[in-house]
């Protein structure tokens, strides 16, 4: 007759992903900051917005390596707040917070699908990649017309297009809509038309 372990004792020697986890961001976030005193890195200018990044990238990491019904929100959470933050890192290096009259399109629509593609694809549910591809295409085209609209039109960031490059432009969004509505109307089932 074999001993059993009592199952205290076997959770006690198994490690916890939450604290290792944390451990990382720990590690990260000391290393950031010992790199930045030695290099005399200023990232209270520059550096801000990997606090909000480097949180979502761990959120997301936590999600694919957890199971339960609770990683697919992490998943979505992490990659709304780690695009959050590269969205931010680009206006900051760039001094152009005016594109967020457009760039929020990015962070939601467009995180919440790369988070669902990036989580099925990763956690093997296939289920949520279309989805995913298709909340993420619609936060991409979003961006691209308000970009049109506010930088082209409005000129928001004080550059207007040209009339040649409008015409382009037009021309494009035009045909983009056309291939969408093409798309939308060729995949209707005979079912869906009732």
């Amino acid at each position: 007759m074999t001993a059993s372990v009592p199952h205290h004792d076997i959770m006690a020697t198994r490690p916890r992903r939450g604290d290792t986890f944390l451990g990382i961001g720990l590690v990260l976030v000391g290393a950031l900051f010992l790199l930045g005193q030695l290099l005399h890195l200023d990232f209270s200018r520059y550096g801000w917005p990997f606090f909000i990044i480097l949180p979502g990238l761990g959120l997301f990491l936590v999600a694919v390596t957890a199971a339960g019904r609770v990683s697919q929100g992490l998943a979505i959470s992490g990659s709304t707040l780690a695009i959050t933050g590269l969205v931010l890192l680009v206006q900051d290096l760039t001094d152009d917070y005016e594109s967020w009259a457009y760039a929020w399109a990015l962070v939601f629509p467009g995180a919440v699908g790369l988070g669902l593609l990036a989580y099925g694809l990763l956690a093997g549910r296939p289920q949520l990649v279309r989805p995913g591809i298709r909340t993420s295409a619609t936060g991409l085209v979003l961006f691209m017309v308000g970009a049109i609209f506010f930088e082209g039109v409005v000129g928001i960031s004080g550059r207007q297009f040209g009339r040649t490059t409008g015409i382009l432009v037009s021309a494009l969004v035009i045909a983009i809509g056309a291939a969408m509505l093409a798309a939308n109307l060729a995949s209707r089932r005979p079912s869906d038309s009732r």
